[in-house]
């Protein structure tokens, strides 16, 4: 059975309330299993707690409150360890920590949120366009699939060239505007129900 996928991307430009459903591809799902290995974020429990430490002592070293105050990782939080104090990547550098660190850290604790939040999986991509997009999240509804690049995206926060809480309400929108892949699979081959039967 093929599937849609639908490429979630930052560079996209369009209004938050008119999310598109556009179809960027069509994979078989043998194609998909052999290019993704499903990564079960519980495996890595000692690091994704290590993650919500490094933004839980955050706060408490740079004496903010939360704007949330749970859980930890929500994407108001996440932006706030960016933008108020000392900044994430030069509270890292402070630990000796290289800067991919402060990128990895803000990646896991975002992935975690939407996992358990929106019910995103974890993938590694064999076949990666950019070193950046080695992991993936993907939202499968119906066969229709939303995928988007944690590592990249956190770097693009840490630029300040967008923030977490932007990408949330953006998700939000194309979530509940998603399509059913059989419906649109008949809309792009012009068949109507009747043949499909």
């Amino acid at each position: 059975m093929n599937f849609f996928k639908r490429l979630f991307s930052s560079k996209k430009t369009h209004d938050v309330n008119q999310p598109e459903n556009k179809i960027n591809a069509v994979f078989s799902d043998e194609y998909f299993h052999k290019r993704y290995t499903e990564h079960d974020i519980t495996e890595d429990a000692v690091v994704v707690d290590g993650c919500l430490k490094m933004v839980e002592g955050y706060f408490v070293d740079n004496q903010l409150d939360r704007k949330v105050v749970i859980p930890i990782n929500h994407p108001i939080n996440l932006d706030q360890v960016v933008n108020d104090g000392m900044g994430f990547q030069l509270y890292c550098n402070a630990f000796k920590l290289p800067d991919n660190q402060a990128v990895f850290f803000l990646a896991f604790a975002f992935s975690e949120f939407l996992i358990n939040n929106y019910g995103f999986k974890l993938y590694k991509d064999s076949e990666p366009e950019f070193p950046l997009r080695s992991m993936t999240l993907k939202y499968n509804h119906n066969g229709a699939v939303l995928s988007l690049y944690p590592f990249e995206y956190a770097l693009k926060v840490l630029k300040n060239e967008s923030t977490f809480e932007n990408l949330l309400n953006r998700l939000s929108g194309q979530i509940k505007t998603m399509p059913k892949v059989k419906d649109d699979f008949n809309q792009l081959w012009g068949l109507s129900e009747k043949e499909t039967k």
